[in-house]
C-alpha cells in the first residue's frame, strides 16, 4: 500500500504545480488586458486609441501604454523640429512579431519609410535567445494592421506589405549605417533598439542607432530594468561612458528614451504631464513614467497566454 501511494502523491504535486502555473498565466494575461483597457481609455487621440486596439491582437512584450509615449515623441518632433518628412524614417532592431514596430509605423509621415531589422530565422545570431523573431508572423501582422486597425496604406508591395515597410534581415551587429538608411541622406527620427540583450550587442546597436539617427531624433532602448536582461543596462552604461552622443531623458513602459543632450530638456517637458516622478540615471535627469506589469513585477514570466 505504501508503495502505491507515492506515485499518486507525486502526481498530485505535479497537477497542483501545473494548476498553479496555469493560474499565474491567466492572472498575468488578465492583468495585461486590464492595462490595455486602461491605456485605450486614457488615449489622448483617436490615432492612439485605434493603434492600441489593433495591437491587442499582436503577440509581444510591448506595453500598449507605450503608444502614448510614441505619440508624444512624434508630436514634439513635428511641432518643434519639423520632422516627419521624406528625409526621415522610423526603425527598429528586433521586431519579433511586430507589436512595437507597428506602433512606430502608426506615427509615420505620409512620405516616410519604416525599417524593420531582425535576424528572423537566422537564430544563431540570437546568442542569448532574447526573442525569436518570425518573418511570417511579422508580415501577417503588418498586413492585418494596415488593412484593419491601423491607418490605411496607400499601396502595397509584392508580398502584401505596405510599400513603406522595408525589411533588413541579418545580424544588427554586422550592419553598417548604409545598410539601414542608404547613402541618400535619410535619417531615422525614432529608432527602437530591442535586439539581442547582451551587453556587447546592446552597445553595438546603440552606436548603430546613433549613427543612423537625426540630430533631433530619439533612441528607445527596451528592457533596461528587466531583471532577466542585465546586458541592456550594462550596454547602456558602456555606451554613455565611452562617448555616446544620446543621453537618457525619460524612463517608462520598460524602456529608456534617449536624445542629444541639447534636446533632452525639450523632450522631458513634453513628457512632464504624464510623469510619476523625476530621477537621475547615469548622471542625467529623467522623467519617470508608468511601468506596466512586465518590467515591474514579472520580468518575462507568465507570458504564454498573451
Amino acid at each position: 500500500m505504501l508503495a502505491s501511494r507515492a506515485p499518486r502523491g507525486r502526481l498530485g504535486v505535479a497537477n497542483a504545480s501545473s494548476r498553479s502555473v496555469d493560474e499565474r498565466v491567466r492572472s498575468a494575461a488578465e492583468r495585461r488586458r486590464r492595462e490595455a483597457d486602461d491605456a485605450s481609455a486614457r488615449a489622448r487621440s483617436r490615432r492612439t486609441r485605434k493603434t492600441i486596439e489593433a495591437l491587442r491582437r499582436v503577440r509581444g512584450f510591448f506595453e500598449l501604454g507605450g503608444v502614448e509615449a510614441y505619440e508624444t515623441i512624434d508630436e514634439t518632433q513635428r511641432e518643434t523640429f519639423g520632422l516627419g518628412t521624406r528625409e526621415t524614417a522610423l526603425a527598429e532592431i528586433g521586431v519579433y512579431h511586430g507589436r512595437s514596430f507597428l506602433a512606430l509605423t502608426a506615427m509615420r509621415g505620409s512620405e516616410e519609410k519604416c525599417i524593420a531589422i531582425d535576424c528572423f530565422a537566422e537564430q544563431d545570431f540570437n546568442v542569448d535567445e532574447s526573442g525569436r523573431g518570425d518573418l511570417d508572423k511579422f508580415t501577417k501582422n503588418a498586413r492585418r494592421f494596415w488593412r484593419g486597425g491601423g491607418e490605411s496604406a496607400d499601396d502595397e508591395s509584392v508580398d502584401g506589405l505596405p510599400s513603406f515597410i522595408e525589411i533588413v534581415q541579418g545580424n544588427s551587429v554586422d550592419l553598417a549605417p548604409r545598410d539601414i538608411v542608404g547613402d541618400g541622406g535619410i535619417k531615422v527620427r525614432i529608432f527602437s533598439v530591442d535586439g539581442s540583450h547582451t551587453a556587447e550587442a546592446t552597445l553595438s546597436d546603440l552606436r548603430l542607432a546613433e549613427a543612423c539617427s537625426h540630430a533631433h531624433g530619439v533612441i528607445i532602448l527596451d528592457d533596461c530594468f528587466n531583471p532577466d536582461w542585465p546586458g541592456c543596462i550594462s550596454g547602456l552604461s558602456q555606451y554613455l561612458a565611452h562617448g555616446g552622443k544620446f543621453v537618457p531623458f525619460c524612463i517608462g513602459h520598460n524602456k529608456v528614451f534617449l536624445s542629444t543632450a541639447e534636446d533632452s530638456a525639450t523632450y522631458a517637458r513634453a513628457f512632464a504631464p504624464a510623469a510619476r516622478k523625476n530621477a537621475e540615471l547615469f548622471g542625467h535627469d529623467c522623467v519617470v513614467l508608468k511601468h506596466g506589469w512586465i518590467a515591474t513585477f514579472h520580468a518575462n514570466d507568465d507570458t504564454r497566454a498573451i
